[in-house]
């Protein structure tokens, strides 16, 4: 699309203005594609706006884009448009920690999905955030009477979770760290190689990293067929070792529903962190033996109920009384 058509489209924008936009996408555009991903384009808009990430993304969601997510110069002004004619009350009630598509004063509550919780609405307006609060976060579902609440605090436990552990991978430990306080974790998920790494090291060696498409001398790029292929893998393997994976599917991740990965990632990370309570790395806990009880009685007991008398005992220890 030339200048001319652009100007035309977007009459808010001087001739200099698109001019300098167009320059500004070519620049991006190093390979002369006529695209840039949208990691690029958010990355390149938050820093020329001075807009919070999460604004730039929610807006970027509002772009037509089309079925290969590609940002072409049309979108690229399109997201500049809408960021540069959002009001400061409006950029305000949009910035901070908590926000996303369908965002309301929710609340809702932790559970085996990780502070995930599902509660019926009226329509959701999915590209029209609004400030949260209560440390909650609700985001939209897949349909419009749907929404699902997240936890500000066990989000940033989990990403801080995954930076720790990924730090220096060979294939993720260059997008690291995540923020804690913006969704960016949540859009480097979407091509499944974030997950599988975590599966890893929850379980060693549960997946063989020989079969994810990555970029390198073969794939330049990866694209949606790349990413289904991962993302089918992470869900089977994460059912291998003992996630519920009943509704979330390979497309979930790739559209990047927050409140779907966010269920997977805390039953990953709950599955590995429990697998480290044993006694054979931990020697330790034959302290919290009661009076009359054996190792063997002690050893058939759920990780979860020996993680509880272990907090109890140091509460005990401490002389905190209850």
């Amino acid at each position: 699309m030339n200048v001319l058509k652009l100007q035309k489209k977007y009459p808010q924008f001087k001739q200099d203005d698109i001019f300098g936009l167009t320059d500004a996408f070519r620049k991006l555009d190093t390979d002369d594609r006529g695209w840039v991903d949208e990691a690029t384009a958010i990355k390149s808009a938050t820093n020329s706006e001075r807009q919070p990430y999460d604004v730039v993304r929610q807006a970027l969601k509002e772009v037509e884009l089309d079925s290969s997510r590609h940002v072409e110069l049309d979108d690229y002004v399109d997201l500049i448009s809408r960021l540069r004619e959002s009001s400061p009350a409006q950029q305000r009630m949009s910035a901070g920690p908590q926000r996303s598509r369908g965002f309301s004063n929710a609340a809702g509550g932790s559970g085996e999905d990780g502070g995930v919780q599902s509660h019926p609405s009226g329509p959701s307006h999915g590209s029209k955030p609004s400030h949260g609060g209560g440390g909650r976060i609700t985001v939209g579902g897949a349909t419009g009477g749907s929404q699902h609440t997240i936890n500000q605090d066990e989000l940033s436990a989990f990403t801080s979770h995954i930076n720790a552990v990924l730090a220096g991978d060979a294939d993720v430990g260059h997008l690291l760290p995540f923020p804690l306080d913006t969704f960016e974790m949540f859009d480097a998920c979407k091509d499944g190689l974030v997950l599988a790494k975590l599966i890893n090291d929850s379980e060693p060696d549960t997946i063989d990293e020989r079969v994810l498409n990555r970029v390198g001398k073969k794939i330049k790029q990866l694209n949606a067929f790349h990413m289904t292929e991962n993302n089918n893998i992470v869900i089977e393997s994460a059912k291998g070792i003992g996630c519920s994976v009943v509704n979330i599917g390979a497309g979930d991740i790739i559209e990047v529903r927050e409140h779907l990965i966010l269920g997977l990632i805390w039953q990953i990370i709950r599955r590995g962190l429990l697998g480290k309570i044993d006694i054979r790395l931990h020697p330790e806990l034959y302290r919290l033996l009661e009076d009359g009880e054996t190792l063997e009685q002690f050893l058939r007991l759920p990780a979860e109920q020996i993680l509880l008398r272990w907090f109890n005992y140091h509460l005990k220890n401490a002389g905190w009384h209850r």
